[in-house]
C-alpha cells in the first residue's frame, strides 16, 4: 500500500521542494521509501530519483521540471528495490505510480509475457500495470482484480490515464485548471504541495451535512474533485480541462443465467474462497480483523482452512449493546487463531481523536473510524496486512434496514400514492421530529427510492441553514438509483455498494489503517464475487427477515444457531451515552464555540436545542448522530485551519449558500 502524487504543468515549472513537501505528507501511507520522476515536456529531459533528500532535486537543472510523479512506498509484494516507483517500460516513455494491490497480477504477467513483453522485476504487480497499459490501453482496468488507484503517464502520447478500483477502496483526488493537472492519494498532499487553495465548497459542505460524508466527485475544497469508484479517465496533458470520466463497471442486481440454485451457490462459495486466498498473497506478516460478526468470521474461517494459525484482532465495548467481543472469542477459539482484544473506553476516544482528525482530510462523521483506527493500530504491532469483512452487507443484503424497507414495500406497494402521502402526514403529526419513533416514520415514502434515500439522508441542517437547492446538494443517490436496474432489496444493495461503500466505509478503513501504515484488504469486495452472488436467487440470500443466508448456513455447523441468528450489532460507538456522560463537556464547548465553523453555518439556538433534546433523554430522539456530525465538522476545521470564505457564501444568517 502506498501514496501517490503527481503534477503536470506544461511550460510552467513545478517547485520541487514544495512537491517533496506534498509527498512527505503521505509518508504514513508509505514509510519504506520514496521515489520521484522529474521531466520536462519541451526538451524531453527526464530523471527518476529514489529516496531524494530535501533540497536535492534543485541541483539537476537550472530550469524546474513541468512534470513530477511521486510515490511513497509501503512494501508488501516484491520487496526488492527493483520494484520501486515511479516505474517505467523499457523505453522510458510510459511511467506509472500506483497505490493498491493487483491480486491477479501473476495471471496478467503470464499473458503479457506470451504477447512479447519483457519484465525486469520478479513478481511486482506494479510492472503489470506498465506493460498492461502498453498492450491494452484504458481497457486494462477491466482486466484487473484488486484495489487500486494509479496514474499512467504516456510521454509519447502526451496523455495521463487515471483509474480507481470498483469499490473505491483506494482514494484519488484530482485538480485541473489552465495551468495543468495534479492528483494525489490524499487531499493533504495537494495542500502541502501548494497545488490547491483552502476555499470551502458550499455544495460539498451541504452534502456533508446531509450524509455525514462527501460523495464523489465533490471534495470539501473548491477546484478539487474525487475520481469516483469504478471510474477511469484519459487526460490530454496539453489541454487538461477537456476530459470525461468513464464508469467501467457497475454491480449487477440479478444475473438471469438460468442455472440451478445449487450450482449458483456452489459457484459463489468457490469464488469466495478464491477471493480470500488471492488476498492472502503477501511477502510480509498477515492477519485479520475479527469483529465476531458473520462477515469477518466467514473470512477468518476460510483463512484458517488455508493452513496455519491466523492472527486476529478485535475491539470491544463495555456497553453490551455495542459489544461483539465475546462472539469474536467464540470464533477465535473455533478456528484456533492468535487472538488479541482491546476494550474501547471514552478516554481512548479523546486520546486518538487528534490523530484521526489529521488523517481525514475532509469532514467525516462516521464515529466507527475511532475503533477502526484502534484495531488497525493494534494489528500493526504484529502484522503489515490485515483482511476485513467489509462489504458483506451489500454482497448478501445484510443490513437491518433492508428488512424494514422490504416490509414497507410489501405493505405500501398495495396503496395508491395519495393514500401513502396522507398516511405519512398523519404519522408525522403523531410523531414530531423531536420524538422517538420519528426515524421510522421518516422512512414512509411513495417509492423505493424515496424510502432508501431517506435512510441515507438527513435534511435537518439543510432546512435550518436554507441551502440553495439549485446546488444539487444530496442528489448523488438519485443519479445512482436511476443508473441501477432491478427492484427492492437487490437494487438497494447495488446502490449501497456504489454509494455507502466507497464514500463512507472505504474512506473510514483506508484513512484509519493507512494512519498506522497497515494495508487492509476486503475479500468480500470483489467484483467477480458480487457477480456470483447476483446469480443466487434473492430468497436464498435474503428471506425477508434475514440476509447473508449463505454465510449463516456455512457458520452454523461450526458455531451454532445462537451465533448466526443473533441481531446485527455493527461497529458503532456508544455516542449517545458518552455525550450524556464523559464527553458531555467536550461536546458542549466544541459545538457552542462562537469562533467555530458550526457557529457560521448553524444558528446557535438550534445547536443548543439539539444538545438539550439529547440530554433530556426520555421521550426524545437520540440526537447523538447529528451532534457528532457537527462535532466532527468543527474539529476538522480546527485541524485544517479556517478557510477565508466570504460571509455571503457561508453564513447561517444569509438566505442561502451560493457558489
Amino acid at each position: 500500500m502506498c501514496g501517490i502524487l503527481g503534477a503536470i504543468r506544461p511550460g510552467c515549472g513545478i517547485e520541487t521542494d514544495a512537491f517533496l513537501d506534498g509527498l512527505e505528507s503521505l509518508r504514513h501511507r508509505g514509510p519504506d521509501g520514496r521515489g520521484v520522476l522529474l521531466a520536462r515536456l519541451r526538451d524531453g529531459w527526464l530523471r527518476p530519483v529514489y529516496d531524494p533528500a530535501p533540497g536535492s532535486l534543485r541541483t539537476f537543472e537550472r530550469e524546474d521540471p513541468d512534470v513530477m510523479l511521486g510515490h511513497a512506498r509501503l512494501s508488501i509484494i516484491d520487496l526488492s528495490s527493483v520494484a520501486s516507483q515511479p516505474m517505467s517500460n523499457e523505453r522510458g516513455d510510459v511511467w506509472v505510480v500506483f497505490n493498491g494491490e493487483i491480486y491477479n497480477h501473476a495471471e496478467l504477467r503470464r499473458n503479457l509475457v506470451a504477447l512479447g513483453h519483457r519484465f525486469r522485476t520478479d513478481h511486482s504487480d506494479t510492472e503489470v500495470l506498465v506493460h498492461g497499459y502498453e498492450e491494452w490501453g484504458e481497457t486494462l482496468v477491466e482486466r484487473l482484480r484488486g484495489m487500486f488507484a494509479f496514474a499512467t503517464l504516456s510521454l509519447r502520447d502526451r496523455t495521463l490515464f487515471l483509474a480507481r478500483d470498483r469499490f473505491g477502496e483506494k482514494p484519488l483526488y484530482l485538480a485541473m485548471g489552465l495551468r495543468g493537472v495534479c492528483f494525489a492519494s490524499e487531499l493533504k498532499a495537494l495542500l502541502a504541495g501548494g497545488f490547491v487553495e483552502r476555499e470551502i465548497s458550499p455544495q460539498a459542505l451541504g452534502d456533508y451535512l446531509v450524509h455525514g460524508f462527501i460523495p464523489a466527485p465533490r471534495s470539501i475544497f473548491k477546484g478539487v474533485i474525487k475520481l469516483a469508484a469504478a471510474q477511469c479517465v484519459t487526460i490530454d496533458i496539453e489541454h487538461p480541462d477537456n476530459y470525461r470520466p468513464r464508469t467501467y463497471w457497475r454491480p449487477s442486481t440479478y444475473l438471469d443465467t438460468a442455472i440451478p440454485a445449487e450450482q449458483a451457490i456452489e459457484e459463489f462459495n468457490h469464488e469466495l474462497n478464491r477471493s480470500i486466498l488471492m488476498r492472502m498473497q503477501s511477502d510480509v506478516p498477515l492477519g485479520a480483523f475479527l469483529s465476531g460478526g458473520l462477515d469477518s468470521t466467514t473470512v477468518v474461517k476460510h483463512m484458517a482452512s488455508a493452513g496455519g494459525p491466523v492472527n486476529t484482532f478485535t475491539i470491544g465495548f463495555r456497553d453490551a449493546k455495542y459489544d461483539e467481543a465475546r462472539y469474536a472469542r467464540m470464533a477465535a477459539n473455533c478456528y484456533r487463531t492468535r487472538h488479541l482484544v482491546q476494550i474501547l473506553q471514552p478516554d481512548d476516544m479523546l486520546r486518538v481523536l487528534p490523530i484521526i482528525e489529521r488523517h481525514y482530510d475532509e469532514p467525516f462523521a462516521d464515529s466507527s473510524a475511532i475503533p477502526t483506527y484502534l484495531v488497525s493500530r493494534m494489528a500493526r504491532e504484529t502484522v503489515t496486512v490485515a483482511l476485513s469483512g467489509d462489504g458483506g452487507d451489500e454482497l448478501l443484503c445484510g443490513y437491518g434496514y433492508y428488512r424494514i424497507l422490504h416490509r414497507m414495500e410489501r405493505i405500501l406497494g398495495r396503496l395508491p400514492v395519495p393514500a401513502i402521502d396522507l398516511l405519512s402526514k398523519m404519522a408525522r403529526r403523531l410523531y414530531p421530529k423531536a420524538t422517538r419513533g420519528y426515524g421510522l416514520i421518516n422512512l414512509l415514502g411513495s417509492s423505493d427510492h424515496e424510502r432508501h434515500s431517506r435512510h441515507w439522508s438527513d435534511d435537518h441542517f439543510i432546512n435550518k441553514v436554507h441551502f440553495d437547492r439549485s446546488l444539487g446538494i444530496g442528489d448523488s443517490l438519485r443519479g445512482l438509483w436511476d443508473e441501477t436496474g432491478g427492484a427492492g432489496v437487490e437494487r438497494m444493495s447495488a446502490v449501497d455498494s456504489r454509494f455507502y461503500v466507497p464514500e463512507d466505509l472505504m474512506v473510514k478503513v483506508d484513512r484509519a489503517s493507512m494512519a498506522v501504515s497497515l494495508e487492509v484488504r476486503s475479500p468480500l469486495l470483489d467484483h467477480l464475487l458480487f457477480e456470483a452472488a447476483a446469480r443466487i436467487p434473492l430468497v436464498l440470500r435474503f428471506d425477508g427477515r434475514l440476509g447473508k443466508i449463505p454465510f449463516r448456513r456455512s457458520l452454523e455447523a461450526d458455531l451454532g444457531s445462537d451465533f448466526v441468528d443473533r441481531p446485527k450489532s455493527g461497529f458503532a460507538v456508544p455516542l449517545g451515552a458518552w455525550f450524556k456522560g464523559p464527553l458531555r463537556d467536550q461536546m458542549h464547548d466544541t459545538l457552542l464555540d462562537p469562533a467555530g465553523i458550526v457557529s457560521d453555518i448553524v444558528p446557535r439556538q438550534d445547536v443548543a436545542r439539539l444538545i438539550r433534546m439529547h440530554l433530556r433523554g426520555w421521550g426524545s430522539r437520540d440526537q447523538s448522530h447529528r451532534l457528532w456530525r457537527l462535532f466532527a465538522l468543527q474539529r476538522w476545521n480546527q485541524v485544517f485551519g479556517r478557510a477565508p470564505t466570504p460571509p455571503h457564501q457561508l453564513n447561517a444568517r444569509s438566505a442561502s449558500l451560493n457558489i
